[in-house]
């Protein structure tokens, strides 16, 4: 295994974290709201470009859309990654940001659908970079306390953004002006606009207050992971991968059941969404608690997983929005509180690559997200619980393989560690006697 210190730089002065965590927290922010600010309005957005297309076309094009920049992220997320170990995580971040802010400004003001596409894809590309880059750098700075804390912070930083960016872009667009957002065909960009607006005084703050400090890293061909090291990144990306497909399963499925089983109005799942997320961000909040962390293991992820898989059987028994929002608080919460704790634990042994790793796992959700979401859309159409079937047959897998595999790699992993402090401590206590 690699030495950690030959992965980790020289910790910022404590007067420059708290600058560099605020800009942290707001690139996350403001990216996770690009990707959903303009959602609600993307049908009345491509009609613009698409006259007399039917709603299935128009339909066709928002899912290429959303997976076109998916994809970005999933392609580009270990690039940026292995370029954040060895020319800096700042550097990372200003041309990844850089690279959102503009495709974000090319879908807003070049009227064509072509640009729309390719200002998707390049948003999506400079967007990958930022999640893991900020926890790389906040494992740069932080003690294994801290790095806990704040990787939550910054969990919840992309969560919120999520969460504010559908209801910002129906406000902005129509609301804001005293008229529905659908009478509104002219503003259907200023949501786009007003991000790649607040993403320029921000990029100007990255370069001011985050640190310029590369990782010292040893030769990558000249050192190679152990045997137990790979096998806990393997299984850790597993999990990741098959908690996102979940997320991204029953996230399509909810919306469809809502809207067509249940025939609840957009605003109604709205506020289903809205109150499932506060209670996702309660839920986040326990991990900062030391006395929490402490009791996290595979157990604890198995456990999350099987929870969510439980709720999503009652899925079949849901009468009404009361019962839906509820099930939807209930898996969203043991989802949503998996991804950090892989995070946090993938980087707990050993901090060497740190960028690449975690660009590597983000990689792995961006790619579950994707096929779960595909996959909901698919099996709505052939049965309206299919896809609760197939998330909770996918969580079951994920326990298990939190139980069997992820766990045993967790603890083989840290088993030198735990040896040489042991022996630390045996070598203490015979020099105690001694003396």
């Amino acid at each position: 295994m690699l030495n950690q210190s030959s992965a980790t730089p020289a910790p910022l002065d404590a007067r420059a974290v708290r600058p560099a965590l605020v800009v942290l927290l707001a690139l996350v922010f403001v990216v996770s709201l690009g990707y959903g600010v303009g959602l609600p309005l993307l049908q009345l957005y491509l009609a613009q470009y698409l006259p007399g297309a039917t709603r299935q076309t128009l339909a066709w094009h928002v899912g290429m859309l959303g997976g076109i920049y998916t994809l970005a992220l999933f392609i580009f997320a270990p690039w940026w990654g292995r370029q954040s170990d060895h020319r800096g995580r700042a550097a990372a971040l200003t041309t990844g940001f850089a690279m959102f802010v503009l495709g974000t400004a090319m879908v807003a003001l070049i009227p064509s659908l072509m640009a729309i596409y390719g200002g998707r894809l390049i948003a999506g590309a400079g967007a990958a970079a930022i999640v893991p880059g900020a926890q790389a750098y906040v494992t740069d700075i932080s003690n294994t306390e801290d790095r806990s804390r704040r990787f939550v912070l910054i969990g919840s930083a992309s969560f919120v953004g999520f969460l504010a960016g559908p209801a910002f872009g129906s406000w902005l667009a129509g609301p804001l002006m005293g008229m529905p957002a659908g009478q509104m065909p002219s503003m259907v960009n200023w949501p786009a606009l007003v991000v790649a607006s607040v993403g320029l005084p921000l990029l100007l703050a990255v370069r001011r207050c985050l640190s310029t400090t590369k990782p010292i890293l040893l030769d990558s061909g000249s050192v190679q992971m152990t045997r137990q090291r790979k096998r806990f990144v393997a299984v850790s990306m597993l999990l990741a991968l098959l908690a996102s497909f979940a997320a991204g399963t029953f996230e399509v499925g909810f919306s469809l059941f809502g809207g067509q089983t249940l025939r609840l109005p957009n605003s109604m799942i709205a506020v289903m969404f809205v109150t499932c997320s506060l209670a996702m961000l309660a839920a986040q909040a326990l991990l900062l608690l030391p006395a929490v962390r402490k009791h996290i293991d595979h157990r604890w992820v198995a456990g999350a997983f099987a929870g969510s898989a439980v709720a999503l059987g009652f899925a079949a028994l849901v009468p009404d929005a009361a019962a839906l929002g509820l099930l939807i608080a209930v898996v969203a919460t043991g989802v949503g509180m998996i991804g950090p704790v892989l995070s946090y634990e993938l980087l707990e042994g050993d901090r060497s690559f740190a960028g690449s790793l975690l660009a590597r796992q983000a990689a792995a959700g961006n790619l579950g997200q994707a096929l779960g979401s595909v996959s909901a859309g698919t099996l709505f159409g052939w049965n309206t619980f299919a896809p609760f079937w197939a998330a909770a047959a996918v969580l079951l897998l994920g326990s298990v393989a939190a139980l069997r595999w992820w766990g045993a790699a967790r603890q083989a992993e840290r088993q030198p560690e735990q040896r040489s402090f042991q022996a630390e401590g045996e070598r203490q206590t015979r020099e105690g006697r001694g003396a």
